[in-house]
């Protein structure tokens, strides 16, 4: 088995277990803390996922494309290593002071916000970029599946009632000191430390540069919620987190080709192969578009359902924010394609800043002008249009490389009228069957999904045929 395949199956599982685990945890912490709590948590996590971003600049995108130009030569890769680290440790240490200068003098003294400084001290020992960019995903997998294990397993013995939002707090924050810090773990079989003939100028340009688009992604990402937090209330703010941790928690599933596909795609250019990188990029979209098309419309038509059956009564908010946002999962998915698979591997800096910091100060004019009327549903439409804003002036950048042959255009389109077909039909035969909440959620995803294979088969779209001719094959060999 090929190091690529492997990357996928170890960032594959750790997905499923990163979304399985909230799948559980999400509706027992709206029903515990509800939604002022889940509000006063997400609200403080705002400003410190701020702090933390706005201190590290660009460093993440950074740190993993240097790592994985450098990684077949042990002294530059030392060298790298020992460089961007220190970088980082410098920048987060005034990060931290100027937190706990923050604290009594904005949030008096909030304990909630004290507690998360502990994501700031995680942050010191955060090494992923290191095995992302060595391609070793799985320790990252590893770490990441272990931190969650152990936030999961604390939350449910510990966390009781709504007076529990600061030990709440301090277990998030804690699973995740814990998880960076077991990171290190052997980690001399990789890499060393070295202070000799360091040079820090060039990293820091870069990550620089690369600041601009992180900075402007966090703006519609974070922003958000500590907009929500000064112009409305905490219960609006514990509305949108969670209808956003559903559709994000989605996107991440389909997301993942993103983390795998950044040091390998790198190699590919400084290689010099670019039409292997080209088809890769095209095959890449193909297939992103047979599987998040109906996903998203069939997200769409059961938000309702899912988000009363999953949250509970409380949040029934929630369920419209949702749809508002379903368009995200496509948006999110094909960024993800046209930003990690090419324009940060071949330094493409202006097409991938530009688009993200149009969007941001897009977002913050919508989020301006809808929150104090709409509140939660307000900021919901203004992160889904700057979503759909970023991803077309990406397609615009990229006009004269997406060059897809005709087989591949119709194969798009045919999915998307596909999945148009088993949205409506769906949606409609649910109306003639008077069942409960998750009964109707499972009739609708069993009829989408029937109708979706079905009317690509009708028009006998090749990608389809030949997944099912693999199926059959497969089991076929099992007998």
């Amino acid at each position: 088995m090929s190091k690529l395949k492997r990357n996928f199956q170890y960032v594959l599982l750790q997905q499923f277990i990163l979304i399985g685990l909230p799948f559980l945890t999400i509706p027992y912490i709206s029903r515990v803390l509800g939604p002022h709590g889940v509000g006063h948590y997400s609200y403080s996590y705002s400003y410190i996922t701020l702090f933390i971003n706005i201190f590290l600049l660009g460093s993440n995108l950074y740190a993993i494309r240097e790592i994985a130009s450098v990684k077949s030569n042990p002294e530059k890769l030392n060298r790298a290593f020992s460089e961007i680290f220190l970088i980082r440790t410098v920048l987060l240490v005034v990060a931290t002071v100027i937190y706990f200068i923050c604290v009594p003098l904005i949030w008096k003294n909030d304990a909630v916000f004290y507690w998360q400084s502990l994501n700031i001290i995680a942050a010191f020992f955060d090494i992923t970029w290191l095995f992302q960019g060595l391609e070793e995903f799985k320790k990252v997998v590893t770490r990441n599946i272990s931190l969650k294990l152990l936030g999961f397993g604390s939350v449910f013995v510990f966390v009781r009632d709504e007076n529990d939002l600061v030990l709440y707090t301090i277990l998030m924050g804690a699973a995740v000191l814990i998880g960076n810090i077991a990171l290190f773990y052997r980690l001399s079989q990789f890499v060393g430390f070295t202070f000799h003939k360091l040079i820090y100028n060039r990293h820091f340009k870069q990550m620089v540069i690369l600041f601009i688009p992180s900075f402007s992604a966090m703006i519609y990402s974070v922003l958000d919620k500590t907009m929500l937090g000064i112009m409305s209330t905490t219960e609006q703010v514990g509305f949108y987190e969670q209808s956003y941790k559903i559709v994000y928690m989605i996107s991440s599933l389909i997301n993942i080709s993103g983390t795998v596909m950044l040091p390998r795609t790198a190699a590919l250019i400084s290689e010099k192969k670019f039409e292997k990188l080209l088809q890769v990029l095209r095959d890449g979209i193909t297939i992103s578009s047979f599987i998040v098309l109906p996903i998203m419309f069939g997200f769409f038509i059961i938000a309702k359902d899912f988000v009363l059956w999953f949250l509970g009564a409380k949040f029934t908010p929630s369920g419209s924010i949702a749809m508002i946002m379903a368009p995200i999962i496509l948006f999110k998915s094909m960024g993800v394609i046209f930003g990690s698979w090419y324009l940060v591997p071949m330094k493409m800096n202006k097409e991938y800043t530009l688009p993200i910091v149009i969007g941001a100060g897009l977002n913050f004019i919508l989020n301006l002008l809808l929150i104090p009327r709409y509140g939660a549903a307000g900021a919901a439409i203004a992160t889904t249009i700057t979503e759909g804003l970023i991803l077309s002036i990406q397609i615009w950048f990229l006009r004269d490389i997406l060059k897809f042959p005709a087989r591949s255009r119709y194969s798009i389109v045919m999915y998307l009228l596909a999945s148009l077909s088993m949205a409506i039909i769906a949606y409609q035969t649910s109306h003639y069957i008077q069942v409960s909440v998750l009964l109707s959620i499972l009739i609708k995803v069993s009829i989408g999904i029937i109708v979706y294979v079905v009317v690509l088969l009708l028009v006998r779209e090749k990608f389809s045929l030949g997944l099912i001719k693999k199926l059959r094959f497969m089991k076929e060999r099992r007998v």
